[in-house]
This record gives C-alpha cells, sequence and structure tokens, in this order.
C-alpha cells in the first residue's frame, strides 16, 4: 500500500467533512449503545467539528493531520484486514472444504476416472439467436 503524501485540496475536504460525519455517528453509537457519558458524547463531535473547520481554513495543516492520522491507521488496518481473512479462511472456507471432502461432492468434475475416454462434457449449442446478444 502506498501512502499519499500529498493529498489535493479535494481529498482533504472530503477528510474534513468524513472526519465530521464518522464523529457525528460515533457520539450517537457512544450514547446510545454503550451509555457513555455526555462529556464523551460532547467532546467527539468538538474533535470532529475541529477537523472539518481545519480542513476549511487551513489545507497545510489538514495535510499534517491526514498523513498523521493515515500513518497511525495503515499499520492497524493491514493487520486487521490479514486476521479477518486468515480468520474468514481457517473458520469458514477450510471446515466447509473438508466437509465437502468427506460427502464426496466435485462441483467441478475434478475427479480422476480411469475408464472415461475423454473428460469432454458435451453441450448442446442454442437454437435462439437472441442468445447471442443476452449471454448472461
Amino acid at each position: 500500500m502506498e501512502i499519499e503524501w500529498l493529498p489535493s485540496p479535494r481529498q482533504l475536504r472530503v477528510f474534513g467533512v468524513s472526519g465530521l460525519v464518522a464523529s457525528i455517528v460515533a457520539a450517537a453509537v457512544l450514547h446510545w449503545v454503550w451509555g457513555a457519558a455526555n462529556v464523551w458524547v460532547a467532546i467527539v463531535p468538538m474533535v470532529g467539528l475541529g477537523i472539518f473547520l481545519c480542513s476549511l481554513i487551513s489545507q497545510a495543516a489538514t495535510r499534517l493531520l491526514y498523513v498523521g492520522l493515515t500513518l497511525v491507521a495503515m499499520p492497524i488496518g493491514l493487520v486487521v484486514s490479514f486476521l479477518l481473512l486468515a480468520a474468514f479462511y481457517f473458520l469458514l472456507l477450510t471446515p466447509l472444504a473438508l466437509l465437502f471432502r468427506l460427502i464426496g461432492r466435485d462441483a467441478l468434475r475434478r475427479r480422476y476416472e480411469p475408464q472415461a475416454e475423454t473428460y469432454w462434457v458435451p453441450h448442446k449449442p442454442t437454437d435462439q439467436m437472441e442468445r447471442y446478444l443476452h449471454q448472461f
């Protein structure tokens, strides 16, 4: 992955708006789901409002904030994505593959058949010419 060291002014504006929106959503989750104290529910949107105002006033300060948060978040994102993919593979796909192997499922017909002359699967072509225009 590559870090955007010099984000465009549009990216910085989007960063400011998304910071404001994300902080409002985070404050709502803190209040209604976790029942956090009202102090935290007020502080979190103020941080988002600060990011938004910074993106309107100073591109240099917003760029510094953007790159700094990217440097903090990128390693976390890499670890979390690796762990999620590993969990998906080992907790879902591997047991499913073992189950299919136990019940003998071979959806792709890859099993070796010594008595078969060919592995070609006969296919009857369509007679309708309209079908060629709507393949999927």
